[in-house]
Protein backbone atom coordinates (compact mmCIF):
# COMPACT_ATOMS: atom_id res chain seq x y z
CA UNK A 1 0.00 0.00 0.00
CA UNK A 2 3.01 2.49 1.04
CA UNK A 3 4.45 1.81 -2.45
CA UNK A 4 1.84 2.62 -4.60
CA UNK A 5 0.79 5.52 -2.45
CA UNK A 6 4.64 6.36 -2.88
CA UNK A 7 4.42 5.64 -6.69
CA UNK A 8 1.49 8.06 -7.08
CA UNK A 9 3.22 10.73 -5.47
CA UNK A 10 6.17 10.70 -7.67
CA UNK A 11 4.01 10.52 -10.91
CA UNK A 12 1.98 13.48 -9.66
CA UNK A 13 4.57 15.80 -8.34
CA UNK A 14 7.78 14.94 -11.39
CA UNK A 15 5.61 16.85 -13.92
CA UNK A 16 5.87 19.57 -11.56
CA UNK A 17 9.87 20.02 -11.64
CA UNK A 18 10.61 18.74 -15.38
CA UNK A 19 8.37 21.61 -17.30
CA UNK A 20 11.64 24.16 -17.20
CA UNK A 21 14.45 20.74 -16.66
CA UNK A 22 14.76 20.83 -20.83
CA UNK A 23 15.93 24.87 -20.28
CA UNK A 24 18.86 26.62 -19.03
CA UNK A 25 19.19 29.95 -16.96
CA UNK A 26 22.62 31.39 -16.84
CA UNK A 27 23.47 34.04 -14.16
CA UNK A 28 25.73 36.41 -14.59
CA UNK A 29 27.39 38.67 -11.66
CA UNK A 30 28.21 42.44 -11.58
CA UNK A 31 31.38 44.66 -11.51
CA UNK A 32 33.65 43.40 -8.65
CA UNK A 33 31.60 39.93 -7.81
CA UNK A 34 32.10 36.71 -8.70
CA UNK A 35 29.65 33.58 -9.32
CA UNK A 36 29.45 33.21 -5.48
CA UNK A 37 26.80 36.22 -5.47
CA UNK A 38 24.63 34.52 -7.60
CA UNK A 39 24.67 31.56 -5.46
CA UNK A 40 21.70 32.17 -3.76
CA UNK A 41 19.47 32.36 -6.73
CA UNK A 42 21.33 29.21 -8.61
CA UNK A 43 20.46 27.05 -5.37
CA UNK A 44 17.17 28.43 -5.94
CA UNK A 45 16.42 28.31 -9.46
CA UNK A 46 18.05 24.74 -9.41
CA UNK A 47 15.18 23.79 -7.19
CA UNK A 48 12.73 24.83 -9.50
CA UNK A 49 14.11 22.38 -12.12
CA UNK A 50 16.32 24.72 -14.15
CA UNK A 51 19.57 23.77 -15.49
CA UNK A 52 21.60 26.77 -14.38
CA UNK A 53 25.33 27.82 -15.91
CA UNK A 54 26.11 30.65 -13.05
CA UNK A 55 28.79 32.42 -15.73
CA UNK A 56 32.31 33.93 -13.68
CA UNK A 57 33.83 36.64 -15.64
CA UNK A 58 37.17 38.97 -14.96
CA UNK A 59 34.79 41.87 -14.58
CA UNK A 60 37.69 44.44 -13.80
CA UNK A 61 40.09 42.92 -16.35
CA UNK A 62 38.06 43.48 -19.75
CA UNK A 63 35.81 45.90 -21.23
CA UNK A 64 32.18 45.23 -21.29
CA UNK A 65 32.01 44.09 -25.12
CA UNK A 66 35.04 41.83 -24.47
CA UNK A 67 33.36 40.09 -21.65
CA UNK A 68 30.16 40.04 -23.64
CA UNK A 69 31.89 38.40 -26.51
CA UNK A 70 33.11 35.24 -24.12
CA UNK A 71 29.65 35.44 -22.79
CA UNK A 72 28.77 34.50 -26.47
CA UNK A 73 30.94 31.77 -26.81
CA UNK A 74 29.12 30.39 -23.83
CA UNK A 75 25.75 31.02 -25.05
CA UNK A 76 26.76 29.02 -28.57
CA UNK A 77 27.40 25.97 -26.62
CA UNK A 78 24.44 26.10 -24.83
CA UNK A 79 22.68 26.60 -27.97
CA UNK A 80 23.93 23.67 -29.61
CA UNK A 81 23.17 21.78 -26.28
CA UNK A 82 19.39 22.30 -26.78
CA UNK A 83 18.63 23.61 -30.34
CA UNK A 84 15.94 25.76 -30.23
CA UNK A 85 15.16 25.55 -26.72
CA UNK A 86 15.38 29.70 -24.70
CA UNK A 87 18.35 30.28 -22.86
CA UNK A 88 16.87 32.50 -19.93
CA UNK A 89 19.18 34.98 -17.83
CA UNK A 90 18.94 36.27 -14.37
CA UNK A 91 21.83 39.36 -13.78
CA UNK A 92 22.96 41.69 -11.14
CA UNK A 93 24.28 45.65 -11.69
CA UNK A 94 27.13 45.22 -14.75
CA UNK A 95 25.98 42.03 -15.61
CA UNK A 96 23.11 43.23 -17.39
CA UNK A 97 25.25 45.40 -19.43
CA UNK A 98 27.58 42.67 -20.36
CA UNK A 99 23.92 40.82 -21.21
CA UNK A 100 22.75 43.25 -23.34
CA UNK A 101 25.79 44.07 -25.22
CA UNK A 102 25.66 39.71 -26.23
CA UNK A 103 22.81 40.08 -27.28
CA UNK A 104 23.27 42.56 -29.57
CA UNK A 105 26.42 40.46 -30.80
CA UNK A 106 25.86 39.17 -34.21
CA UNK A 107 27.36 35.60 -33.28
CA UNK A 108 24.67 35.34 -30.78
CA UNK A 109 22.28 32.39 -30.91
CA UNK A 110 18.84 32.95 -31.48
CA UNK A 111 18.17 30.91 -28.31
CA UNK A 112 19.29 33.21 -26.46
CA UNK A 113 17.47 36.49 -27.74
CA UNK A 114 13.97 34.64 -27.22
CA UNK A 115 14.15 34.08 -23.67
CA UNK A 116 12.70 35.91 -20.43
CA UNK A 117 15.21 38.36 -18.51
CA UNK A 118 15.63 39.07 -14.98
CA UNK A 119 17.86 42.34 -14.71
CA UNK A 120 18.56 42.96 -10.78
CA UNK A 121 19.76 46.74 -10.53
CA UNK A 122 20.66 47.14 -13.95
CA UNK A 123 22.60 50.36 -14.37
CA UNK A 124 21.18 50.63 -18.03
CA UNK A 125 21.36 54.84 -17.64
CA UNK A 126 24.56 54.56 -16.49
CA UNK A 127 25.82 55.21 -12.69
CA UNK A 128 26.16 58.57 -11.47
CA UNK A 129 27.69 57.15 -8.26
CA UNK A 130 30.32 55.41 -10.34
CA UNK A 131 31.12 58.64 -12.29
CA UNK A 132 31.25 60.26 -9.03
CA UNK A 133 34.00 58.17 -7.66
CA UNK A 134 35.77 58.48 -10.74
CA UNK A 135 37.11 61.89 -9.80
CA UNK A 136 39.46 60.01 -7.11
CA UNK A 137 42.46 58.24 -7.99
CA UNK A 138 42.08 55.69 -5.32
CA UNK A 139 38.98 54.39 -6.81
CA UNK A 140 40.43 54.21 -10.33
CA UNK A 141 43.31 52.34 -9.45
CA UNK A 142 41.23 49.67 -7.74
CA UNK A 143 38.51 49.52 -10.50
CA UNK A 144 41.84 49.21 -12.59
CA UNK A 145 40.67 50.74 -16.29
CA UNK A 146 38.51 48.31 -18.21
CA UNK A 147 34.99 47.97 -17.37
CA UNK A 148 35.68 49.86 -14.22
CA UNK A 149 36.51 53.00 -16.04
CA UNK A 150 33.50 52.06 -18.24
CA UNK A 151 31.43 52.45 -15.13
CA UNK A 152 33.36 55.57 -14.03
CA UNK A 153 33.11 57.67 -17.46
CA UNK A 154 30.00 57.11 -19.40
CA UNK A 155 27.24 58.77 -19.20
CA UNK A 156 24.79 56.21 -20.60
CA UNK A 157 25.21 52.63 -22.36
CA UNK A 158 23.37 53.58 -25.53
CA UNK A 159 26.24 52.05 -27.58
CA UNK A 160 25.49 48.54 -26.49
CA UNK A 161 21.99 48.75 -28.19
CA UNK A 162 19.16 48.10 -26.87
CA UNK A 163 17.55 44.22 -26.03
CA UNK A 164 16.32 42.57 -28.75
CA UNK A 165 12.62 42.58 -29.53
CA UNK A 166 12.34 39.17 -29.37
CA UNK A 167 12.98 38.23 -26.36
CA UNK A 168 10.00 36.82 -24.48
CA UNK A 169 9.54 38.86 -21.61
CA UNK A 170 11.81 41.50 -19.10
CA UNK A 171 11.53 42.04 -15.63
CA UNK A 172 13.75 44.80 -13.61
CA UNK A 173 14.02 44.64 -10.46
CA UNK A 174 15.46 47.71 -8.99
CA UNK A 175 16.25 48.76 -4.76
CA UNK A 176 15.42 52.01 -3.09
CA UNK A 177 16.88 51.38 0.47
CA UNK A 178 19.54 53.66 0.09
CA UNK A 179 20.38 57.34 1.15
CA UNK A 180 23.37 58.12 -0.64
CA UNK A 181 23.69 62.11 -1.09
CA UNK A 182 25.60 61.71 -4.14
CA UNK A 183 23.14 60.04 -6.02
CA UNK A 184 19.85 61.98 -7.58
CA UNK A 185 16.62 60.36 -6.44
CA UNK A 186 15.46 57.13 -5.19
CA UNK A 187 18.28 54.41 -4.72
CA UNK A 188 19.80 51.15 -3.64
CA UNK A 189 23.18 52.98 -2.20
CA UNK A 190 25.09 52.69 -5.86
CA UNK A 191 22.25 52.74 -8.57
CA UNK A 192 19.59 54.99 -8.66
CA UNK A 193 16.01 53.40 -9.64
CA UNK A 194 16.00 55.88 -12.33
CA UNK A 195 19.00 54.39 -14.02
CA UNK A 196 17.47 50.87 -13.92
CA UNK A 197 14.95 51.95 -16.70
CA UNK A 198 14.65 50.46 -19.86
CA UNK A 199 13.61 52.02 -22.89
CA UNK A 200 11.63 48.47 -24.23
CA UNK A 201 8.47 47.01 -22.77
CA UNK A 202 9.35 45.10 -19.27
CA UNK A 203 7.36 44.53 -15.79
CA UNK A 204 9.34 46.75 -13.42
CA UNK A 205 9.35 46.38 -9.57
CA UNK A 206 11.26 48.84 -6.59
CA UNK A 207 11.31 47.06 -3.48
CA UNK A 208 12.99 47.89 0.16
CA UNK A 209 16.59 46.72 -0.75
CA UNK A 210 20.37 47.52 -1.09
CA UNK A 211 22.28 46.90 -4.09
CA UNK A 212 24.75 44.44 -2.37
CA UNK A 213 22.19 42.32 -0.39
CA UNK A 214 19.53 42.78 -3.39
CA UNK A 215 20.33 39.11 -5.03
CA UNK A 216 20.34 37.36 -1.98
CA UNK A 217 16.57 38.93 -0.93
CA UNK A 218 14.32 36.19 -0.71
CA UNK A 219 11.55 38.29 -1.91
CA UNK A 220 13.48 38.49 -5.28
CA UNK A 221 14.28 34.89 -5.37
CA UNK A 222 10.48 34.18 -5.30
CA UNK A 223 9.98 37.05 -7.59
CA UNK A 224 12.76 35.70 -10.27
CA UNK A 225 11.47 31.87 -10.07
CA UNK A 226 7.69 32.94 -10.36
CA UNK A 227 8.63 34.96 -13.55
CA UNK A 228 10.43 32.81 -15.30
CA UNK A 229 8.46 30.02 -14.37
CA UNK A 230 5.14 31.32 -15.74
CA UNK A 231 4.20 30.82 -19.52
CA UNK A 232 7.57 28.73 -19.79
CA UNK A 233 7.27 25.56 -22.47
CA UNK A 234 9.47 23.24 -23.16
Amino acid sequence: MLKKIFLVVIILVCPIFSVEKDQSVVCLHGFMGSPWNMSFLKKNLKKDGWDVVNWGYPSRDKYIRQHADELVLELVNLSRKRPGKPIHFVTHSMGSLVLLSALNNPNCPTEAKIGKIALIAPPLKGASWGRWLGKFSFARLIAKGFSGKELMEKPNFDELGNYPQSLDEILVIAGNLGVNPFIKGRNDGMVAVEETDLPVPHKRVVLLRGHKTIIFSKKVCSLVCEFLRQDTNN
